[in-house]
């Protein structure tokens, strides 16, 4: 038996028949996680059974459970806490997946309505729920946090000390290997990957045993060598970019290596605080200043000019730089592209991207820019609090960027006109599977009508497969569905909502790997 069997009978056979028996046996059920609800709370459940307050509730718990509970009234508890206590820390998925398994529970159970029912049978289960900042998880987190974990009380101490550890070596390497740590993280290095990659601010990339990693802060090296570069200019190439990066980490000193040129350009095309534009990559961060020597470089490599050593040093030398204050500048800059191809020799150097030219007009910004950088201003939302209320505004900004001004709209599945209270602004992929940089790209989005399109494409009953549609997975016992989906499959989408990462396209092979890990 399981534990909503064992609970029932315990309840059938503790609490006197009468009218209300049916429906206090189905209250202590819904207050325990056995229910839809993720945290049940005694106002929840005032509410949803009509029953006066929260006090109400408290009242009916004591009297028909707690008062009358022991620690061997429901044996599958037991069982319950042994398997949990087998680790010292558990991703919620993995638990529930375990315990279901298991058949402990079932899969509409709720794991924190358990563990309130552990607790109140009298059970010592030492371990408590965590966000990936290793804060307590509230009710609020585990609606909006992306990941939620459970750790032995007694490990979080040690585990936040690794954490913070690791946290720390991107910043001067701008982009670490979690790899360097392995030694220190020992049996924890499993769940460290797992907690940063379940921070809302890291970038992560795993290429075989290299677990390569960013927080995506000001803090770091990288983002602060792009908060330099394009104060100067206006895009750059993003090999480039990565290459010059490279040279410039090779400048600095430190006790770990440095990521490669390959990692650099894969963060860099896919940064919260970059843009892909036909040109290269554009910042969309805040920028800083220059220093002296910085300045006097910019104007001598202006317009594309290119310079060997001598040429720079001499002009340097001329301005009353010292010989070391130029060979960092000259050799070790962000700013700074140098062509090693002739041997060190024959250097030749030449600024890193396109100068912003002064006729350039900065005040105007295109639609995506614009919306661009409104939505990476709320990156900086991070508590419970405002995680809810930045998804509101995320979703409002996701709205106004398809249909400020407008009254009609094109649907980007059938390619009908529609009032646009007849569309819905709808994610290519999942929200809950975009990182930071994906939920706050523009492109994310297209407008779906709600005449049947947004349910086909939702379940993937229809999919976009480059520049078209695509019949999805199967959908059965549904002819006037099929033949609906028939006219849509192989209709060609209007290039417009084609714009962005193709990887933002799930087809029904991708779905079915996201929902198997």
């Amino acid at each position: 038996m399981g534990i909503e069997s064992e609970l029932v009978d315990f309840l059938e056979s503790s609490i006197k028949d009468g009218a209300n028996k049916a429906r206090d046996i189905e209250i202590v059920k819904f207050y325990y996680g056995l229910n839809e609800s993720p945290w049940p709370t005694l106002e929840e459940t005032a509410s949803k059974f009509s029953v006066g307050t929260r006090e109400r509730i408290r009242q009916l718990l004591n009297s028909k459970f707690r008062d009358n509970v022991s620690k061997s009234s429901i044996p599958s508890l037991n069982d319950f806490v042994d398997a949990v206590k087998s680790r010292d820390y558990w991703l919620i998925s993995e638990l529930e997946e375990k315990v279901c398994t298991s058949e402990l529970i079932d899969s509409e159970s709720h794991l924190k309505g358990i563990f309130n029912l552990i607790e109140d049978v009298g059970l010592d289960c030492e371990f408590d729920f965590y966000t990936p900042e290793l804060k307590r998880a509230t009710r609020n987190s585990i609606l909006t946090s992306k990941n939620i974990f459970l750790i032995r009380k007694s490990s979080v101490k040690g585990i936040e000390k690794m954490l913070k550890k690791a946290q720390g070596v991107p910043g001067r390497c701008g982009i670490a290997n979690l790899k360097y740590l392995n030694e220190e993280l020992g049996e924890y290095y499993s769940l460290i990957s797992l907690l940063i990659e379940s921070s809302p601010t890291s970038w992560v990339r795993v290429i075989d045993d290299d677990y390569w990693y960013i927080f995506e802060n000001r803090d770091n090296t990288i983002i602060n060598y792009c908060e330099k570069v394009f104060g100067v200019i206006e895009y750059c190439d993003s090999a480039r970019l990565a290459a010059t990066f490279r040279n410039a980490l090779d400048g600095r000193t430190y006790k770990y290596p440095y990521p490669p040129e390959k990692i650099i350009e894969e963060y860099s095309v896919s940064s919260v605080y970059m843009v892909n534009t036909g040109s290269g990559l554009k910042f969309v961060g805040q920028t800083t200043k220059l220093n002296e020597i910085e300045k006097d470089l910019i104007s001598f490599l202006d317009s594309g000019k290119t310079a060997s050593f001598p040429e720079l040093r001499d002009y340097l030398s001329e301005k009353g730089y010292g010989s070391a204050h130029i060979q960092k500048t000259t050799n070790s800059s962000p700013l700074v592209h140098v062509d090693k191809t002739n041997g060190r020799m024959h250097y030749i150097y030449s600024l890193i991207g396109h100068r912003v030219s002064s006729d350039d007009d900065r005040s105007v910004i295109d639609a995506y820019e614009f919306y661009l950088r409104r939505l990476r201003a709320l990156l900086g939302a991070g508590t419970d609090e405002t995680r809810e209320q930045t998804a509101r505004k995320e979703q409002y900004i996701l709205k106004e960027w398809l249909f400020k001004d407008k009254t009609h709209e094109n649907c980007a599945i059938c390619g009908q006109e529609f009032n646009v209270k007849t569309l819905v602004t709808a994610h290519k992929k999942p929200r809950s599977d975009c990182n930071d940089a994906e939920r706050l790209d523009p492109y994310i989005v297209m407008p779906v009508c709600l005449m049947g399109c947004d349910y086909l494409y939702e379940n993937i009953y229809i999919y976009i497969d480059g520049t078209g549609i695509e019949r999805g997975v199967s959908f059965p016992n549904a002819s006037a569905e099929s033949r609906f989906i028939e006219h849509l499959v192989g209709r060609e989408v209007d290039k417009k909502w084609l714009l962005g990462n193709q990887s933002y396209f799930r087809s029904p092979n991708k779905a079915l790997q996201r929902t198997s890990r």
